[in-house]
């Protein structure tokens, strides 16, 4: 087979510089090459090395200051055309798409999808705050019509799948640290302690789920005004590259200062954990502390239980900082307020006027506007698929590929 070659002539070479845990990268850059282009993945890990294999690999072994030189030497050498990262925030994607962009590389950003369980994120030059989509309302209902809303094959449940893949990426890991000495993640917690408060949220969920049911259905029946905080996953590079907070406790002191001082005397605060939350941090003793702080003691509640969708139509408003849980919100046409950055905070989405205003006059989002946004969002950023199940790779790695190998290979409709 001829070489896959972009328009000017040249042939095609994706660099993998990061990928979802488990095989999916390896069988896209399979696909990749069934099809005339070439394909390298760099190793900076053990786990690497489980997904990927030795084969069409690059691996570096030294430190995260010298990745920028090694780097670009590699791309000139292997005359790499394009690169691929999952995520657009952690210190090696980062760098990478910098320098991509310096050297006119083409640049694609697998992320979840915005619109889950059943899709995954595929963008040009980068996702949710750094997505290339336009933050303009009007452009969206202009351009509605490029999609209709798809119906999405199902991946089957990708919790379990996503979970058994983590742990055998991050066993891995550690299984390579003799070769690969100099790699640290980016993480507060190491992935071993992180694991062991996954394993304890698991058990305490189990034990005190009725109690933790019961106090959520207790602050429903009330009638009281209830509104939602939605807390990131800890660690989240979103969460301080994207916003002004360093953590889930500079955010939750922000929120609950000002529901203390702006909320209706009756009202009330749910604060919910992400589902990937992995414990280590007692967001309920922080937040029992603010409460005692800001004199709202009784009204603030931290619950670990139940599924979004069962809570978000009856709440008076939810409050993330950037997370796609808040997209979730503004479909179930639930005011939300984002205090960092977020590709779907605009006018006629979301709460425009600030905190204090969200607790007595939140804006409802439009749901022709919402319809809009979505459609166009489907038709261009969103691949049906999943990244850990056998069903969702086999959706997703044969799509990401069409969509990798045109000429214009673009997740993202310029303005």
């Amino acid at each position: 087979m001829s070489p896959a070659r972009d328009y000017s002539g040249q042939a095609r070479h994706f660099l993998f510089i990061s990928a979802p845990f488990g095989p999916f990268a390896r069988e896209l850059g399979d696909l990749l090459q069934e099809n005339g282009a070439a394909c390298t993945r760099v190793i900076v890990n053990g786990g690497d090395v489980l997904d990927w294999g030795t084969r069409d690999a690059a691996p570096y072994f030294g430190a995260e200051a010298g990745w920028c030189d090694w780097l670009q030497r590699l791309i000139q050498r292997r005359r790499v055309t394009d690169i691929v990262t999952y995520g657009d925030s952690s210190p090696y994607p980062v760098k990478a798409l910098l320098l991509g962009q310096s050297l006119g590389l083409r640049l694609h950003v697998f992320e979840q999808g915005y619109f889950r369980p059943d899709w995954v994120t595929l963008e040009r030059g980068g996702v949710n705050a750094n997505s290339q989509m336009p933050r303009d309302p009007d452009w969206y209902r202009r351009n509605a019509a490029r999609g209709a809303p798809a119906e999405a094959a199902k991946v089957g449940r990708t919790t379990p799948a996503m979970v058994a893949r983590i742990l055998a990426y991050h066993a891995a890991m550690y299984a390579g640290l003799p070769l690969f000495a100099r790699f640290r993640t980016p993480y507060h917690y190491s992935a071993l302690w992180q694991g062991l408060g996954h394993c304890w949220r698991f058990a305490a969920q189990r034990v005190s789920s009725a109690k933790q049911k019961q106090r959520q259905q207790a602050l429903i029946a009330s009638g009281r005004p209830l509104y939602l905080v939605l807390l990131q996953r800890p660690g989240d590079s979103q969460l301080w590259r994207h916003s002004d907070f360093e953590g889930a406790e500079a955010f939750l002191e922000r929120v609950v200062g000002s529901f203390a001082a702006e909320a209706p005397k009756d009202a009330m605060l749910l604060v919910r954990p992400h589902p990937l939350d992995h414990g280590l941090d007692n967001h309920e003793r922080i937040l029992d502390k603010l409460a005692r702080c800001q004199g709202v003691v009784g009204r603030v509640h931290f619950v670990d239980h139940g599924k979004l969708h069962e809570i978000l139509p009856v709440v008076s408003g939810a409050v993330c900082v950037n997370s796609t849980a808040g997209l979730a919100a503004v479909e179930f046409g639930c005011p939300t307020l984002v205090l960092g950055r977020a590709l779907y905070d605009m006018p006629g989405l979301t709460h425009q006027g600030g905190i204090a205003s969200f607790w007595r006059s939140a804006e409802k989002p439009d749901p022709s506007l919402y319809e809009a946004f979505r459609n166009v969002m489907m038709a261009t950023t969103q691949i049906n698929g999943a990244y850990a199940t056998r069903r969702g790779r086999d959706l997703a790695v044969a799509e990401a590929a069409r969509r990798l190998m045109r000429g214009d290979a673009d997740g993202c409709v310029k303005p």
